[in-house]
């Protein structure tokens, strides 16, 4: 009778492992710093502003995906959205105050004798260095600027994020540590952090033979780019993107079934790490 108790009790133990393992979402395990800010906006976006550098410019650029998913998608969004890049670019080589300020033939300014009526931007999201997060060096000036970069956005009346790149290929294990820097900052910034690097992780994990990366095994294929618009879009909007019919434009779109595994992925990886249900 004891040894069938024992034999009970373990096998109540696995099956409760088994159940917490199962209810873990798998991204959980890239990060251990919990982001603060996860609620919803409180309002879809008009107008976006994203400053990076070439992850956020290849494969015609990031915002052409978010714009296509934005134009399939049910309701349409008509959300404007400037990207300013430049190459190799870090966080401190962008001039956010002049971004931010009214220019001659601007179409975003509506000025009254020489001031803003209104803030350009509603959301501006900061795409840092490939290795901001990573390289003991670089992660002070990351730190540095995109807690400067969030006072001079707020001040600005506009909303900053924090876009999560991801690692490079050679060095899938970097994500904990890119993940926790930049939620951390994030955090600390008073920044929603965008959860791009979680889900090109997690694609990873599912479909290992998609190639998310380019050669230079850095550069985001047409895949990643198709992705990275996707989490953006599902965190802007807060709203799945999962039955949006677009496949992507650059070049040539994406198969039926990649498309729309990407946006699955998109949709739970930042479901789960702001906690919506």
């Amino acid at each position: 009778m004891q040894w069938e108790k024992h034999l009970t009790a373990l096998a109540t133990l696995a099956t409760f492992a088994v159940a917490a393992t199962v209810s873990v979402p798998a991204a959980a395990a890239d990060y251990k710093v919990a982001p603060s800010v996860t609620a919803p906006l409180e309002k879809s976006p008009k107008v976006a502003l994203l400053i990076g550098n070439s992850y956020s410019f290849y494969n015609c650029g990031v915002h052409t995906a978010l714009r296509g998913l934005m134009q399939k998608g049910e309701p349409k969004e008509s959300m404007k959205t400037r990207l300013l890049t430049i190459s190799s670019g870090s966080l401190s080589f962008h001039d956010v105050a002049q971004y931010l300020s009214p220019h001659e033939q601007d179409p975003y300014a509506d000025v009254e004798d020489g001031k803003l009526k209104h803030p350009m931007f509603d959301v501006v999201l900061l795409q840092g260095h490939s290795t901001a997060a990573t390289s003991k060096k670089r992660v002070p000036y990351f730190e540095k600027y995109a807690k400067a970069h969030a006072e001079t956005i707020r001040a600005a009346g506009s909303t900053p994020l924090l876009v999560m790149t991801w690692p490079k290929k050679d060095k899938p294990e970097d994500i904990r540590k890119l993940a926790d820097t930049t939620i951390r900052i994030g955090n600390e910034a008073g920044m929603r952090v965008v959860p791009v690097g979680l889900a090109f992780m997690e694609a990873i994990r599912q479909k290992p033979d998609l190639e998310m990366y380019m050669p230079d095994k850095s550069h985001p294929s047409m895949a990643g780019t198709y992705l990275y618009g996707a989490v953006l879009y599902a965190s802007l909007f807060g709203r799945t993107p999962e039955a949006i019919p677009y496949l992507g434009e650059c070049e040539k779109p994406l198969p039926e079934e990649t498309a729309a595994f990407l946006r699955g992925v998109a949709w739970k990886t930042v479901k789960d790490f702001y906690g919506w249900k």
